[in-house]
Order: C-alpha cells, then structure tokens, then sequence
C-alpha cells in the first residue's frame, strides 16, 4: 500500500511583491515570468521572478482599458 503524503496546515509567507492589483485586468506572458496588472487607471509590469517593478504604461483617465500579451 503507498503511504500518504503529508498535509501542510500551515503557511508562511516568503515575500511579497506590491503594489501588484487593485481591480481590472491581469495577463500573464507566455513564460510566466511578466505579470501586467490594472493599477488604478495605469498597467503595471511585474516580474514575478524579482518581484521588480519593470514599468508603467499611464492609463489616459478618461477610458477604461484591458490587457493581453500576444
């Protein structure tokens, strides 16, 4: 009979990126390494690897907008 693997209960956190979402749309590239979040009326650039802050693209405050990589 194979044996069960252990349940984790409990979960610390090992960083955190911010600020990464506040509502709005998110898309992810095809690597996984680039989040592009809606912050606000801006796009926010991620990478999720570093948790650095690669750029914003400003929103023109009178639009709404959405994302994706192609």
């Amino acid at each position: 009979m194979a044996q069960r693997a252990a349940v984790k209960t409990t979960f610390e956190v090992s960083r955190t990126i911010q600020p990464i979402y506040v509502g709005g749309s998110v898309a992810l590239s095809r690597n996984g390494r680039i989040l592009a979040t809606c912050l606000g009326e801006d796009a926010l650039l991620t990478d999720l690897a570093t948790g650095t802050e690669l750029g914003r693209i400003e929103g023109n405050r009178t639009e709404k907008f959405s994302l994706r990589y192609v």
